[in-house]
């Protein structure tokens, strides 16, 4: 094939290709940009890029946000945005240890979100936290 064994006229690393392997989600997060942020839900992950769905006016392509999801913040840009849908590319590819802690928390999201609720509970409850 020309173009060294690609189809369709495209080289690898091309813009539009997917360069590493991406795990599926849904996980709550923030979409933080100059002029605000977003609550967003992380729908698939992988260590160039996310695809978020934002609440709100989602941003444009081209702006420069900071995704957070549980403690986990990656700097990246706008790529597309498809409705509420926003994909993002990452400037530094984020480690593997946090995409697969990432989907860890996902697999057992559930479960951490009703001991959450109980530690909460249970702190009000002995008035250590007022909510």
């Amino acid at each position: 094939m020309p173009n060294g064994g690609f189809p369709f006229n495209r080289a690898a690393g091309s813009p539009g290709r997917r360069q590493a392997a991406r795990v599926r989600l849904a996980l709550p997060g923030k979409v933080i940009l100059i002029t605000g942020h977003h609550a967003c839900l992380l729908e698939d992950l992988s260590q160039t890029g996310a695809r978020v769905t934002v609440s709100g006016t989602p941003p444009r392509v081209g702006d420069d946000v900071v995704l957070m999801v549980n403690g986990v913040e990656a700097f990246g840009t706008v790529v597309w945005q498809s409705g509420a849908g926003v994909g993002l590319c990452f400037e530094q590819p984020m480690a593997i240890d946090d995409v697969v802690r990432l989907r860890n928390i996902h697999d057992h999201y559930q479960l951490l979100e009703q001991q959450a609720e109980r530690r909460r509970a249970r702190e009000f409850v002995q008035g250590r936290k007022i909510y």
